[in-house]
């Protein structure tokens, strides 16, 4: 017969301590303990709730698109050429010698295109001061976004236009004029193909987000 030692209580009631010790040591020891620990730890992390964990590719991402469309737009605000075309006036005269000069802000697609990639370079800078806060990661999608309409638009606007300043437009008699300012459209065409790459990467980056955020989600 297994007795325990009883130690008197508050009025008069008997502890048993042998069943105390069993039910701490037992397999139903301290249930309190894990909430406290719980707590603890929420406690603790409620510091670091305002930030997010960092992911290596996402950063590698976004500081690609930030490089692309920097590049892209000094790429194309610097192109400009200058040629001299000879124009016939009669043929007893000898041909008139006109220098012209081709610049990208001639170009309102060209300008978009260089508006719009120097914005995306921006939000891209301010994208990655915030990669830490978790409070930014809504807007920063909501800005990938926008970022990512924007920069495909600005390529399409100023690829429509390389490409008919290449060939030309034999319907409203529009003649190419590349073959005069051959640099200036290779310089131009450079820049839109880095900054379809960079806007390719910025889909790539927001479906990595988004992946993310299901993973993690509860709800799912």
């Amino acid at each position: 017969m297994e007795t325990s030692r009883v130690k008197p209580g508050f009025n008069g009631v008997g502890v048993g301590v042998g069943v105390g010790m069993g039910s701490v040591n037992g397999s139903s020891r301290r249930p309190g303990y894990g909430y406290y620990m719980g707590s603890g730890a929420a406690a603790a992390g409620g510091g670091r709730a305002a930030q997010a964990p960092v992911d290596g590719c996402s950063v590698a991402l976004r500081v690609f698109v930030l490089a692309s469309t920097l590049v892209s737009a000094v790429v194309m605000g610097v192109d400009r050429q200058t040629s001299t075309i000879r124009i016939t006036i009669s043929d007893t005269l000898p041909p008139l010698e006109v220098p012209l000069t081709a610049n990208w802000s001639y170009s309102s697609a060209f300008v978009y295109f260089v508006v719009a990639n120097a914005m995306v370079c921006l939000f891209s800078a301010a994208a990655l001061a915030a990669c830490r806060s978790r409070a930014a990661m809504v807007p920063v999608m909501v800005g990938d976004l926008l970022a990512l309409a924007l920069l495909y638009s600005a390529v399409g606007a100023a690829a429509e236009f390389g490409i008919l300043g290449e060939r030309g437009n034999s319907h409203v008699r529009w003649a190419k004029v590349c073959n005069v300012y051959g640099r200036f459209c290779e310089r131009a065409m450079a820049a839109v193909i880095v900054s379809l790459i960079g806007a390719f990467a910025n889909l790539v980056l927001l479906m990595l987000n988004i992946l993310t955020i299901h993973k993690s989600s509860s709800y799912y």
